[in-house]
């Protein structure tokens, strides 16, 4: 996990389960009431930190993937099943501008804006602990934003307001819960397929070793009983293959790649969300959604790779591209010419008495296709 959003969840979940939590630099206090004190197994103050360099300062306890203290947070926000709802009111200036220009585009961009509307909307924030667990294990936290009303989702910035949320009585339908839950759960397979597609591919590496290293062990174990004796070692034999199939089974069963993705808390956060017309340099334009509080614009999709993550870069041709598409610059790359020919154009004659190749040509002289290669 990085250390960011590992250490607001853990923050909040103690939080909302009663603690009484400040920060340090890079260590975290708590203040926990009785009831959470036994639930967690700590003292009335009890120090935490991300920094393994800090463990034992102040007794600090060390926040990790797998450590005792962390694996307790995690089921007390998994069981109270962390549920909010909070309002983000627009802050002073223009925001949507601001939001723009982040995105990439700003007035640099030639892309000029209307603001058709502003209505208050409903951003979902779903927080997801993911797990990748073979022969090791790796965690991450992952924060998805779904917006129902742009039917889309996206993962969201580190750098979210958080000071300007406040309390919010509005009522929310089950129904857009579930439909943003969907949205949420598919942008987190999008985004975190990089990470398993790597992991998987690491483990079925460290298995083809494991394997063969298994298989060359007891393979020459079974090679020098036989040239040892040849006629009374069968029984022998048996024993030590099935001794190997069974090392061959506890591997693939130890090395199996898995990946969970559990979900640790809600939040429904009511935003200003305005409906903007961009007008590109080319084409009729486009509407687009931003709102201040995830400052992501949403109803863009990537010509290239078609995803809806920006920065974007507008091109000269009236489509739009991501950021990352942009800088390959794949269509903008010029065709190889075609490689020279020893064959002389229409109406014009070889040169005769030559049998060397033009030069930089990789064809060989007819002299030279002649003669029989050496050994």
């Amino acid at each position: 996990m990085s250390d960011a959003p590992l250490q607001r969840f853990v923050s909040e979940a103690l939080t909302d389960a009663g603690a009484i939590v400040s920060e340090s630099g890079s260590l975290l206090w708590g203040q926990m009431p009785d009831g959470l004190r036994s639930k967690l197994e700590v003292p009335p103050t009890v120090a935490m930190t991300l920094d393994p360099n800090r463990v034992g300062e102040f007794d600090a306890e060390l926040l990790a993937p797998g450590s005792y203290l962390l694996e307790k947070i995690v089921a007390l926000a998994i069981g109270r099943g962390r549920w909010d709802v909070a309002r983000f009111e627009a802050p002073i200036g223009d925001w949507v501008d601001g939001a723009l220009s982040k995105a990439g585009l700003g007035a640099e961009s030639r892309v000029r804006r209307e603001v058709r509307d502003v209505q208050a909307s409903v951003l979902f924030e779903f927080s997801f602990r993911v797990t990748l667990e073979s022969d090791e294990k790796r965690e991450y936290l992952h924060r998805m934003v779904a917006s129902p009303t742009t039917a889309s989702a996206w993962e969201a910035d580190p750098e979210s307001e958080e000071s300007g949320l406040g309390p919010a009585s509005e009522a929310v339908v089950p129904e857009t819960v579930k439909a943003a839950y969907r949205l949420a759960a598919e942008a987190l397979r999008e985004t975190t397929k990089p990470a398993v597609d790597a992991f998987r591919s690491a483990t079925l590496r460290l298995i083809e070793e494991e394997v063969r290293r298994i298989f060359g062990y007891f393979d020459r174990t079974i090679e020098e009983i036989q040239k040892s004796d040849p006629e009374g070692s069968w029984d022998l034999v048996h024993a030590i293959q099935g001794e190997r199939d069974r090392r061959l089974t506890e591997t693939l069963e130890r090395f199996d790649p898995k990946a969970r993705a559990r979900l640790c808390s809600v939040r429904a956060i009511v935003v200003p969300m305005a409906r903007v017309h961009l007008r590109l340099p080319v084409g009729p334009g486009v509407d687009v959604f931003v709102d201040p509080w995830s400052r992501h614009v949403a109803g863009l999709a990537c010509d290239l790779c078609h995803r809806g993550d920006g920065p974007w870069r507008p091109q000269d041709s009236g489509t739009i591209r991501c950021a990352r598409c942009a800088s390959t610059r794949v269509e903008s790359a010029r065709p190889r010419g075609r490689p020279r020919s020893d064959t002389p154009p229409r109406g014009r004659r070889a040169v005769r008495g030559s049998g060397r190749s033009p030069r930089g040509s990789k064809a060989r002289s007819r002299a030279a296709s002649g003669r029989r290669r050496g050994p």
